[in-house]
Protein backbone atom coordinates (compact mmCIF):
# COMPACT_ATOMS: atom_id res chain seq x y z
CA UNK A 1 0.00 0.00 0.00
CA UNK A 2 1.50 3.62 -0.47
CA UNK A 3 1.79 6.18 1.36
CA UNK A 4 -1.22 7.98 0.55
CA UNK A 5 -3.15 4.74 0.27
CA UNK A 6 -2.14 4.54 3.95
CA UNK A 7 -2.97 7.99 4.78
CA UNK A 8 -6.91 7.64 3.37
CA UNK A 9 -7.29 4.92 5.01
CA UNK A 10 -6.40 5.92 8.56
CA UNK A 11 -8.62 8.44 7.65
CA UNK A 12 -11.60 6.44 7.14
CA UNK A 13 -10.65 4.29 10.60
CA UNK A 14 -11.55 7.09 12.76
CA UNK A 15 -13.25 6.15 15.78
CA UNK A 16 -16.63 7.61 16.44
CA UNK A 17 -16.22 8.19 20.24
CA UNK A 18 -13.49 10.65 18.96
CA UNK A 19 -15.66 12.33 16.83
CA UNK A 20 -18.29 12.29 19.42
CA UNK A 21 -16.62 13.68 22.17
CA UNK A 22 -16.59 17.32 20.71
CA UNK A 23 -13.89 18.46 22.46
CA UNK A 24 -10.43 20.09 21.81
CA UNK A 25 -7.96 17.75 21.66
CA UNK A 26 -4.16 18.93 21.16
CA UNK A 27 -1.95 16.32 20.31
CA UNK A 28 1.67 16.77 22.33
CA UNK A 29 4.27 14.02 20.67
CA UNK A 30 3.86 14.83 16.82
CA UNK A 31 6.94 13.81 14.62
CA UNK A 32 7.87 14.91 11.00
CA UNK A 33 11.02 14.99 8.78
CA UNK A 34 12.12 14.26 5.57
CA UNK A 35 14.44 11.47 5.01
CA UNK A 36 16.15 13.58 2.19
CA UNK A 37 17.45 16.02 4.57
CA UNK A 38 21.42 16.24 4.53
CA UNK A 39 21.56 16.10 8.34
CA UNK A 40 18.94 12.90 7.77
CA UNK A 41 16.94 11.02 10.92
CA UNK A 42 19.80 8.77 12.17
CA UNK A 43 17.33 6.64 15.00
CA UNK A 44 15.82 5.17 11.91
CA UNK A 45 17.34 2.20 10.97
CA UNK A 46 17.83 1.33 7.02
CA UNK A 47 15.44 -1.73 6.79
CA UNK A 48 12.33 -0.08 8.82
CA UNK A 49 10.05 -0.62 6.20
CA UNK A 50 7.27 1.80 8.05
CA UNK A 51 9.95 4.31 9.52
CA UNK A 52 11.95 4.59 6.14
CA UNK A 53 10.60 7.65 4.39
CA UNK A 54 9.50 11.12 5.31
CA UNK A 55 6.51 12.34 7.28
CA UNK A 56 5.66 15.64 6.32
CA UNK A 57 2.47 17.94 6.93
CA UNK A 58 0.72 16.70 3.99
CA UNK A 59 0.69 12.93 5.81
CA UNK A 60 -0.05 14.22 8.59
CA UNK A 61 -2.66 16.99 8.94
CA UNK A 62 -5.25 14.74 6.81
CA UNK A 63 -5.19 12.17 9.61
CA UNK A 64 -5.27 14.62 12.42
CA UNK A 65 -8.05 16.09 10.72
CA UNK A 66 -9.69 12.94 10.48
CA UNK A 67 -9.29 12.23 14.30
CA UNK A 68 -10.47 15.31 15.97
CA UNK A 69 -7.40 17.05 16.52
CA UNK A 70 -7.44 20.20 16.95
CA UNK A 71 -3.56 21.42 18.20
CA UNK A 72 -0.43 19.82 17.88
CA UNK A 73 2.58 20.08 19.57
CA UNK A 74 5.48 18.99 16.86
CA UNK A 75 8.55 17.28 18.45
CA UNK A 76 11.93 17.31 17.01
CA UNK A 77 13.11 13.58 15.44
CA UNK A 78 16.77 13.89 16.40
CA UNK A 79 19.30 15.88 17.64
CA UNK A 80 20.75 18.20 14.90
CA UNK A 81 20.23 21.75 15.87
CA UNK A 82 19.47 23.07 12.11
CA UNK A 83 16.23 20.69 12.42
CA UNK A 84 14.61 23.44 15.19
CA UNK A 85 14.71 25.67 12.94
CA UNK A 86 13.09 23.77 9.97
CA UNK A 87 10.11 22.74 12.62
CA UNK A 88 9.21 25.80 12.65
CA UNK A 89 9.71 26.55 9.51
CA UNK A 90 7.45 23.16 7.97
CA UNK A 91 4.63 23.98 10.18
CA UNK A 92 4.65 27.67 9.73
CA UNK A 93 2.14 27.82 7.33
CA UNK A 94 -0.39 25.88 9.74
CA UNK A 95 0.16 27.68 12.98
CA UNK A 96 -3.79 27.40 13.78
CA UNK A 97 -2.98 22.91 13.79
CA UNK A 98 0.44 23.49 15.01
CA UNK A 99 0.69 25.43 18.06
CA UNK A 100 4.33 24.81 18.99
CA UNK A 101 7.41 23.22 18.68
CA UNK A 102 9.53 21.12 20.93
CA UNK A 103 13.56 21.68 19.63
CA UNK A 104 16.21 19.61 20.45
CA UNK A 105 19.43 20.99 22.65
CA UNK A 106 21.00 18.00 23.97
CA UNK A 107 24.35 18.54 21.70
CA UNK A 108 24.75 22.37 23.36
CA UNK A 109 23.11 22.73 26.80
CA UNK A 110 25.95 23.84 29.05
CA UNK A 111 28.21 25.17 26.36
CA UNK A 112 28.93 28.39 25.04
CA UNK A 113 26.64 27.76 22.11
CA UNK A 114 23.55 27.45 24.11
CA UNK A 115 22.34 30.55 25.19
CA UNK A 116 22.79 32.28 21.54
CA UNK A 117 21.27 29.72 19.32
CA UNK A 118 17.94 29.46 22.19
CA UNK A 119 17.80 32.61 22.15
CA UNK A 120 17.60 33.45 18.36
CA UNK A 121 15.09 30.19 18.39
CA UNK A 122 12.82 32.18 20.81
CA UNK A 123 11.88 34.78 18.68
CA UNK A 124 9.15 32.46 17.46
CA UNK A 125 6.85 32.14 19.70
CA UNK A 126 5.69 28.95 18.45
CA UNK A 127 8.89 27.64 19.89
CA UNK A 128 7.78 26.87 23.20
CA UNK A 129 10.17 23.55 24.61
CA UNK A 130 13.18 21.84 23.95
CA UNK A 131 14.37 18.34 24.27
CA UNK A 132 16.81 16.48 25.95
CA UNK A 133 17.67 13.34 24.61
CA UNK A 134 21.20 12.87 24.68
CA UNK A 135 23.63 13.52 27.45
CA UNK A 136 27.32 14.84 25.92
CA UNK A 137 28.44 15.68 29.44
CA UNK A 138 29.11 12.85 32.37
CA UNK A 139 27.77 15.28 34.93
CA UNK A 140 25.34 18.48 35.48
CA UNK A 141 27.72 21.05 35.58
CA UNK A 142 26.98 24.90 36.73
CA UNK A 143 26.62 26.03 33.26
CA UNK A 144 24.35 23.45 32.79
CA UNK A 145 22.10 24.48 35.26
CA UNK A 146 22.65 28.52 33.85
CA UNK A 147 21.13 27.60 31.02
CA UNK A 148 18.06 25.40 32.87
CA UNK A 149 17.48 29.04 34.90
CA UNK A 150 17.75 30.85 31.81
CA UNK A 151 14.97 28.78 29.89
CA UNK A 152 12.72 29.15 33.29
CA UNK A 153 13.03 32.83 33.03
CA UNK A 154 12.18 32.87 29.25
CA UNK A 155 9.03 30.48 30.20
CA UNK A 156 10.28 27.94 28.33
CA UNK A 157 9.70 24.51 29.12
CA UNK A 158 11.89 20.90 28.58
CA UNK A 159 11.34 17.62 27.76
CA UNK A 160 13.08 14.83 28.80
CA UNK A 161 13.47 11.68 27.01
CA UNK A 162 15.34 9.60 29.38
CA UNK A 163 18.35 7.36 28.36
CA UNK A 164 21.27 9.80 28.63
CA UNK A 165 19.65 10.42 32.15
CA UNK A 166 17.91 9.04 35.48
CA UNK A 167 14.84 10.11 36.72
CA UNK A 168 16.74 10.50 40.19
CA UNK A 169 18.42 13.53 38.23
CA UNK A 170 15.66 14.74 36.78
CA UNK A 171 14.32 14.80 40.18
CA UNK A 172 17.26 16.68 41.08
CA UNK A 173 16.71 19.03 38.43
CA UNK A 174 12.75 20.11 39.03
CA UNK A 175 14.35 20.36 43.06
CA UNK A 176 17.44 22.77 41.93
CA UNK A 177 15.39 24.62 39.69
CA UNK A 178 11.92 24.83 40.99
CA UNK A 179 10.67 27.53 38.54
CA UNK A 180 11.37 25.44 35.51
CA UNK A 181 8.39 23.26 33.82
CA UNK A 182 9.81 19.85 33.05
CA UNK A 183 7.75 16.76 31.32
CA UNK A 184 9.10 13.13 31.14
CA UNK A 185 8.17 11.52 27.84
CA UNK A 186 6.48 8.27 27.28
CA UNK A 187 6.27 7.17 31.01
CA UNK A 188 9.81 8.18 31.63
CA UNK A 189 10.96 5.66 29.13
CA UNK A 190 9.94 2.17 30.63
CA UNK A 191 9.84 -0.87 28.75
CA UNK A 192 6.92 -3.34 28.96
CA UNK A 193 7.75 -6.58 28.40
CA UNK A 194 4.34 -8.52 29.50
CA UNK A 195 6.36 -8.98 33.45
CA UNK A 196 5.55 -6.85 36.48
CA UNK A 197 7.02 -2.68 36.29
CA UNK A 198 10.98 -3.09 37.84
CA UNK A 199 10.32 -2.02 41.60
CA UNK A 200 13.30 -0.25 41.59
CA UNK A 201 12.05 1.66 38.22
CA UNK A 202 8.68 2.17 39.77
CA UNK A 203 10.30 3.93 43.21
CA UNK A 204 12.12 6.52 40.55
CA UNK A 205 9.10 7.33 39.14
CA UNK A 206 6.99 7.95 42.25
CA UNK A 207 10.26 9.99 43.65
CA UNK A 208 10.15 12.40 40.40
CA UNK A 209 6.58 12.93 40.81
CA UNK A 210 6.60 14.48 43.71
CA UNK A 211 8.90 17.28 42.43
CA UNK A 212 5.23 19.54 41.87
CA UNK A 213 6.70 21.17 38.36
CA UNK A 214 7.65 17.68 36.78
CA UNK A 215 4.35 16.30 34.42
CA UNK A 216 4.29 13.53 32.82
CA UNK A 217 3.74 12.56 28.97
CA UNK A 218 1.09 9.87 28.15
CA UNK A 219 2.63 8.93 24.99
CA UNK A 220 4.17 6.42 22.88
CA UNK A 221 2.08 3.66 24.61
CA UNK A 222 2.59 1.53 21.23
CA UNK A 223 5.96 1.97 21.47
CA UNK A 224 6.48 0.99 25.49
CA UNK A 225 6.55 -2.39 24.38
CA UNK A 226 9.89 -3.76 23.38
CA UNK A 227 7.98 -6.58 20.92
CA UNK A 228 6.11 -4.67 18.16
CA UNK A 229 3.83 -5.03 17.05
CA UNK A 230 2.66 -3.76 20.34
CA UNK A 231 -0.73 -5.07 21.82
CA UNK A 232 -3.63 -3.05 21.34
CA UNK A 233 -5.89 -3.69 23.74
CA UNK A 234 -6.12 -2.32 26.92
CA UNK A 235 -5.45 -4.68 30.09
CA UNK A 236 -0.88 -5.10 29.01
CA UNK A 237 -0.96 -1.22 29.44
CA UNK A 238 -2.94 -0.84 33.30
CA UNK A 239 -0.56 -1.12 35.31
CA UNK A 240 1.79 1.66 33.82
CA UNK A 241 -1.27 3.87 33.37
CA UNK A 242 -2.43 3.09 36.56
CA UNK A 243 0.77 4.01 38.26
CA UNK A 244 0.59 7.44 36.26
CA UNK A 245 -2.43 7.82 37.76
CA UNK A 246 -1.66 7.53 41.26
CA UNK A 247 1.77 9.39 41.13
CA UNK A 248 1.21 12.41 38.80
CA UNK A 249 -3.23 12.53 39.08
CA UNK A 250 -5.43 14.30 37.08
CA UNK A 251 -3.48 17.90 36.60
CA UNK A 252 0.18 16.63 35.40
CA UNK A 253 -0.75 13.96 32.53
CA UNK A 254 -0.40 15.16 28.73
CA UNK A 255 -1.46 13.55 25.86
CA UNK A 256 1.27 12.65 23.22
CA UNK A 257 0.78 10.01 19.82
CA UNK A 258 4.25 9.83 19.11
CA UNK A 259 2.83 9.66 15.32
CA UNK A 260 4.44 8.54 12.99
CA UNK A 261 5.99 6.13 15.35
CA UNK A 262 2.82 4.49 16.62
CA UNK A 263 2.02 3.22 12.55
CA UNK A 264 4.65 0.25 14.42
CA UNK A 265 1.70 -1.06 15.42
CA UNK A 266 -1.37 0.48 14.07
CA UNK A 267 -2.90 3.82 12.73
CA UNK A 268 -3.72 6.94 14.57
CA UNK A 269 -7.14 6.44 15.67
CA UNK A 270 -6.15 2.81 17.44
CA UNK A 271 -3.67 4.40 19.75
CA UNK A 272 -6.20 7.48 20.21
CA UNK A 273 -9.02 5.15 21.31
CA UNK A 274 -6.56 3.05 23.81
CA UNK A 275 -5.52 5.88 25.64
CA UNK A 276 -9.16 7.15 25.56
CA UNK A 277 -10.33 3.55 26.93
CA UNK A 278 -8.62 4.56 29.92
CA UNK A 279 -9.33 7.94 30.52
CA UNK A 280 -12.32 8.34 29.74
CA UNK A 281 -14.14 6.04 32.13
CA UNK A 282 -12.43 8.57 34.56
CA UNK A 283 -14.99 11.35 33.86
CA UNK A 284 -15.10 13.97 30.81
CA UNK A 285 -13.55 15.74 32.96
CA UNK A 286 -10.55 14.36 33.21
CA UNK A 287 -10.68 13.53 29.74
CA UNK A 288 -10.90 17.20 28.94
CA UNK A 289 -7.40 17.48 31.47
CA UNK A 290 -5.65 15.37 29.40
CA UNK A 291 -6.52 15.97 25.69
CA UNK A 292 -6.36 19.69 26.09
CA UNK A 293 -6.09 21.93 29.65
CA UNK A 294 -3.12 20.26 31.01
CA UNK A 295 -1.25 20.98 27.55
CA UNK A 296 -2.13 24.68 27.79
CA UNK A 297 -0.88 24.82 31.45
CA UNK A 298 2.67 23.22 31.09
CA UNK A 299 3.59 24.84 27.29
CA UNK A 300 1.55 27.89 28.09
CA UNK A 301 -0.77 27.53 24.02
CA UNK A 302 -4.32 28.46 23.77
CA UNK A 303 -6.57 25.81 23.54
CA UNK A 304 -7.88 25.60 20.08
CA UNK A 305 -11.80 25.40 19.41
Amino acid sequence: MNRFARTFAACLLVSTAVRAEGMPLIDCHVHLFDIERKEGVTWIAEDDKVLRRSFLPADHEPIAKANGVTGVVLVQAGQHLPDNQWNLDITASNKSLYLGVVGNLSLVIGTPEFKPLFEKLCEDPRYISYRISGRTQEKMTDAFFDDLKLTASKGKAVDFLLGGYSLAEVAEIAARVPELRIIVDHFGGVALDGKPLPAEWVGSFRTVAKQPNVFCKVSALYGRFKEQPAPKELAPYMEVLDLAWECFGEDRLVFGSDWPVTERTGDYASVLQLTRSYFDAKGRGVSEKLFSKNAAAFYRVAIPD
